[in-house]
């Protein structure tokens, strides 16, 4: 932990640093990348060096984009070197309709004397780009061990009891959240232990009707003799269950 390594990149060998510690696996998984090697101080030093040269390229490209008047977000500068001695700044931008960078480009290239590369970013990408906090309080799945989201319905909304409410799911990126993806099978598998909203119940309250689900905690809302308990899935009996039970005891 705390080593500075070579991560691959599409655009090449990246400066990266070990935050987890290693472990052991069983099982290879051939799509994992594979580091270099270690990091030399000069490539350390170069890697600070180009922090600091993105916060200044970005002013520089703030300030044309301006000087322009054209209709795109800035997201995020990078610099790129294809080779030893070239340098290459890719601007990642999000913008709802066509930009004209005609003029934009050639103004921007001689101000920061190399080649411009203008990426557009789409979908949920932007949000991995900036990176954030999301309503859980953590950083976002993208930016941390999400490498591919993959699309979700309303329908994965629907099941999860937040299809009243679309905004209490949306993330940062202004699309469904990805945790429910793959939360959604631990739904799938409390709403069929779980007794259904109406259903008489047995608690150790006594005797209710369910009036709602709570799948986090693993419990579910009874009413009970005028006032509504939340009890644990494992406390609650149904009334088919429990003639089944006298049945089997019989």
């Amino acid at each position: 932990m705390g080593d500075w390594v070579l991560y691959p990149t599409p655009d090449g060998d990246e400066v990266a640093r070990c935050v987890w510690g290693p472990e052991e696996v069983h099982d290879v998984d051939p799509v994992a990348p594979r580091c270099a090697g270690l990091a030399d101080h000069k490539q350390v030093r170069r890697a600070a060096e180009n922090r600091v040269q993105r916060e200044q390229d970005l002013e520089v490209v703030r300030e044309v984009v301006a000087e322009h008047h054209l209709e795109m977000d800035l997201l995020a500068v990078d610099i790129v070197e294809p080779e030893p001695g070239s340098r290459v700044v890719a601007i990642y931008y999000r913008s709802a309709h066509r930009v004209d960078f005609r003029a934009l480009v050639p103004d921007l290239a001689g101000r920061l004397r190399c080649r411009v590369d203008m990426r557009q970013v789409t979908g949920r990408n932007p949000a991995r780009i900036t990176g954030g906090v999301g309503v859980c309080g953590r950083d976002l799945c993208c930016t941390t061990f999400l490498d591919e989201p993959e699309a979700i319905g309303m329908r994965l909304a629907a099941e999860q009891g937040f299809s009243s409410n679309p905004l209490a799911v949306t993330g940062a990126c202004g699309k469904l959240m990805c945790c429910l993806r793959y939360e959604h099978p631990y739904y799938t598998d409390f709403n069929a232990a779980a007794p259904a909203v109406g259903q008489t119940v047995e608690t150790p309250s006594g005797t209710g009707r369910v009036v709602g689900h709570d799948a986090p905690s693993q419990s579910v809302q009874v009413a009970v003799g005028g006032r509504t308990v939340s009890c644990p899935l494992v406390s609650v009996c149904t009334t088919a269950a429990r003639r089944r039970s006298r049945e089997d005891r019989s």
